[in-house]
């Protein structure tokens, strides 16, 4: 009994023993895609009990200060070391930065070319006709360029190449577009090229230089407030009878004179002022309508035209109204005449040249001329009396040369108009008496005054102004 008892209990205490020393180590991760099995309640128990087991906190996951003195940093030493580390760390002096990139298609367009094996780029710039070679001539004076020389072989990073295409841009218009046939066209030369090939900082540096001496003349903004008054003052008197079959003196009867009647209303027509005046004397009977009517008008009319322009561009500004006439074309053998419908154009025409002198001093060329109908003429009447008239025009014309300085104006005045009219119609003798003569006749008069100013304000235009929004 006991010969066969005596191996199994060592190996039972050896796996025990070998279990606690398991137990001491860590425990290697589970292969992928394996689960690893819970802990049952009694193995749970037996690893709170075995005290090698269990560790703390600080000691498992490591205390990267447990070796640091307590009294460290509260020397000035310690502090001075501790604010010059920051320091050092907040701004490396001794760090090299490699530079960013730059992207040429952001800082020079799409329409350019880069050169991989060489690090040069080309590009294009087109110009007004002519002013290809001039741009050259700049640019190899005043640039503070390296030109490059075709004989010295490849081009460098430090040369600029130009390449000028005169009239390289052109377009054909055709001179007949409802033209069956073929049309060769007229060729029209739009822009010069000059093409050039640099480095990145070089073609940077051609670039503003361009922009400064080809951006082309600088524009002008011309504003203009242009006032017309215009004043009418009538007066229109008229007397006329009461109705066709009654006339304004009847006398008795056995009379040498049976009746007396004339009809001069005003100029205006019947219903604006009427007065019916009837009376008896010593058997003689008057009636008559007066008319009357006084009439004032003021017309006020403000326009304010604004224009842009380049420097020694012309600018034209109209507020202009077409009246309609009958104008005659031909006389027929029999006499008549054919006719057709015209415009007559009147109105406020200027015209403004400036012209930049120096950096701020606009000289402007002026030219305005106003003009309206005043009256009308008959050119030719038909045979059932109808008349053709024409229109009568008045114009007034100013010009001028002036220079000024921002936010200086100037000032066209003295187109002043005055038109008089006076239209008396009377009985013969009776129209003449004091007074009394008012019953025998008809008068209008008026006067008209027309009056127009220009105010007119360059501004030279900047980056800011033509950039700005709408």
């Amino acid at each position: 009994m006991r010969t066969s008892s005596s191996p199994v209990l060592p190996a039972l205490l050896g796996a025990l023993a070998l279990a606690g020393c398991r137990s001491n180590e860590p425990e290697a991760p589970a292969p992928a895609g394996t689960q690893q099995e819970p802990l049952t309640m009694e193995e749970f128990r037996q690893l709170i009990q075995d005290a090698g087991t269990m560790s703390p906190v600080d000691e498992a996951m490591g205390d990267p200060y447990r070796d640091v003195d307590p009294a460290m940093g509260d020397t000035p030493e310690d502090r001075a070391a501790a604010e010059a580390e920051a320091v050092a760390l907040a701004d490396p002096v001794d760090e090299v930065y490699e530079p960013i990139a730059r992207n040429p298609y952001q800082e020079f367009g799409s329409r350019i070319q880069v050169h991989d094996d060489t690090g040069l780029i080309t590009k294009p710039y087109p110009m007004r006709p002519g002013m290809g070679q001039k741009m050259v001539d700049l640019i190899a004076e005043y640039g503070d360029f390296a030109l490059y020389d075709p004989a010295t072989g490849p081009q460098e990073l430090s040369t600029v190449r130009l390449d000028l295409r005169a009239g390289f841009d052109q377009e054909f218009l055709s001179n007949n577009l409802r033209s069956s046939g073929p049309d060769a066209g007229q060729g029209v030369t739009l822009s010069d090229w000059l093409i050039v090939t640099a480095s990145h900082d070089e073609l940077s540096d051609v670039e503003y230089f361009i922009d400064i001496f080809a951006g082309g003349p600088p524009q002008i903004e011309i504003e203009a407030k242009i006032v017309e008054w215009v004043t009418n003052d009538s007066l229109d008197l008229g007397v006329g009878p009461v109705d066709s079959s009654t006339p304004i003196v009847d006398f008795p009867g056995n009379t040498f004179v049976r009746d007396l009647t004339w009809n001069l209303p005003n100029q205006v027509g019947a219903n604006q002022f009427l007065a019916t005046v009837g009376t008896v004397q010593d058997g003689v009977a008057y009636n008559m309508v007066l008319e009357a009517l006084s009439k004032y008008e003021n017309i006020s009319i403000i326009s304010r035209p604004k224009v842009a322009v380049r420097d020694g561009g012309k600018a034209n500004i109209e507020a202009i109204e077409k009246i309609p006439y009958i104008q005659i074309t031909s006389i027929t053998n029999t006499g008549g005449f054919n006719t057709a419908l015209s415009y007559q154009e009147v109105g406020v025409r200027l015209f403004v040249v400036p012209r930049l002198v120096g950096t701020s001093t606009v000289s402007l060329e002026i030219s305005v001329e106003a003009s309206l109908q005043t009256d009308s003429t008959v050119a030719a009447a038909t045979a059932a009396g109808d008349q053709i008239a024409l229109p009568t025009l008045a114009s007034r014309k100013a010009e001028t040369l002036v220079y000024l300085k921002p936010g200086q104006a100037v000032i066209l005045g003295g187109l002043i108009t005055e038109r008089n009219v006076e239209d008396e119609k009377k009985v013969p003798i009776l129209g003449d008496i004091p007074l009394l003569g008012y019953l025998f006749k008809s008068r209008f008069t008026s006067t008209e005054k027309a009056q127009v100013l220009f105010f007119i304000r360059p501004r030279v235009l900047g980056g800011s102004d033509l950039n700005r929004d709408f």
